[in-house]
């Protein structure tokens, strides 16, 4: 019997599939035919769902302006055109990592003890978890579900909602609080406000990652939705009280009791298993910034996407380090040699250089929003277009969770190019 080598990646997430069907598509068959060994891809995931969370903050303030049903997607079924003795799909938990034995420990039930896998090269694609737990999936789908549920039903008879975070997901969920409660404006009319909306932000202006001009159109967008915007200004405390409503204590001693707190601030890696000397002091996993692999860790592995420490936790990066971190992947395992197996490949590794031009479009309600591409102001039309009237449901999940992003494969150049 010939060895098996384990391809692992961890987690269903756009950098964890995009990996899976890639490596599947494009690296595998020439592995296959040029090593003695049989090389096999493993992707272990907590959910058997992949969970398109771009769309999140529509789905999460109501489902019946975006139906749960249309942002989760099956993973399995997805990977059911590959053969068995290629591709296996685990629904766990990764728990450990062990790099001096190569092994990934993972537990797929509370009732079941923990499984190790060796790994022969391995991806950290677990991403990041939001604060409100309705904008994530970091366990399994009927978590998400739930989650939705309960901030879909505290908001449907909400009076008064503070939201915290300037970013773009603070920033779409106020709108679509504000469109829910309060109503959409028409052209020349701004509907009469029925309920109270905070968005607060510890900044000076909303999304900080674009100039100050799209945040305060983002803000008037944001007004004619019933929302009131307060600027630096942090949230210290929050309390819930005996009748279900929560006093907001703001850094200055100020308080608020809203029906609802929506904490949209921030991510937190999804990092718990990773030994912590491989991690920053962020709890993101430690990455060579330009070729993507984690040094620390031993020859093959890689992190790409939120949890690592590379990323500014946006899409845009995740489709831009792609390629570079498939490149090189290419490059460790073509070259491998059982003698010597922690021999770097020879030849020039391909770099990742982050795209540093304003790049991000965020909705404000269904009618349009604000945003930049490639530091150009984006139309209200535009983003419209792009992402305000789905989230992007119509073009953005279908690619990635059926391998039609990753058709094509990445052509490497002859410095990069190896035996």
């Amino acid at each position: 019997m010939p060895e098996q080598r384990n391809i692992v990646i961890l987690g269903g997430s756009v950098s964890g599939l995009q990996s899976a069907h890639y490596i599947l598509k494009h690296l595998l068959p020439s592995l296959n035919a040029k090593h003695e060994a049989q090389y096999h891809v493993f992707l272990i995931n907590p959910s058997p769902d992949y969970y398109f969370r771009i769309a999140a903050p529509r789905t999460a303030v109501s489902t019946s302006r975006l139906p749960a049903e249309k942002i989760f997607f099956d993973i399995e079924e997805a990977f059911k055109k590959y053969p068995s003795n290629n591709f296996t799909f685990l629904q766990g938990a990764a728990t450990g990592l062990d790099t001096t034995a190569r092994t990934i420990t993972y537990k797929r039930s509370e009732y079941l003890g923990d499984e190790q896998l060796s790994y022969h090269a391995l991806i950290v694609a677990t991403g990041s978890r939001t604060f409100e737990p309705a904008f994530s999936q970091p366990t399994d789908k009927l978590t998400t579900l739930n989650a939705i549920k309960s901030l879909n039903t505290k908001l449907s008879t909400a009076k008064d909602v503070v939201v915290v975070g300037g970013g773009p997901t603070g920033v779409e969920v106020a709108a679509e609080i504000g469109e829910l409660l309060n109503g959409k404006p028409g052209w020349f009319s701004t509907p009469e406000k029925k309920a109270n909306i905070t968005l607060i932000t510890a900044a000076n202006h909303l999304l900080h990652t674009l100039s100050p001009s799209r945040g305060k159109e983002a803000e008037i967008k944001l007004k004619r939705l019933g929302v009131d915007v307060l600027y630096n200004t942090r949230v210290a405390d929050t309390t819930a009280t005996k009748d279900g409503r929560t006093v907001v204590t703001l850094g200055k001693g100020e308080k608020l009791e809203v029906d609802v707190y929506v904490a949209a601030h921030g991510v937190l890696p999804n990092s718990s298993f990773i030994p912590s000397p491989l991690l920053d002091a962020n709890g993101y996993v430690k990455t060579n910034p330009q070729t993507l692999r984690v040094d620390e860790a031993g020859a093959r592995v890689y992190a790409i996407g939120d949890v690592a420490s590379y990323s500014r936790n946006t899409i845009l990066d995740v489709y831009d380090s792609f390629p570079v971190a498939m490149v090189n992947l290419k490059r460790d395992l073509f070259s491998y040699n059982p003698a010597n197996p922690n021999k770097k490949p020879s030849g020039k590794d391909r770099h990742f250089t982050p795209n540093k031009k304003e790049m991000m479009i965020v909705p404000v309600g269904s009618a349009g929003g604000v945003g930049a591409l490639f530091g150009w102001r984006a139309p209200n039309w535009l983003v419209w277009l792009a992402k305000s009237r789905d989230f992007m449901v119509g073009i953005g999940p279908g690619p990635v969770i059926s391998g039609d992003k990753v058709k094509k494969e990445v052509a490497w150049t002859k410095e990069e190019a190896v035996a």
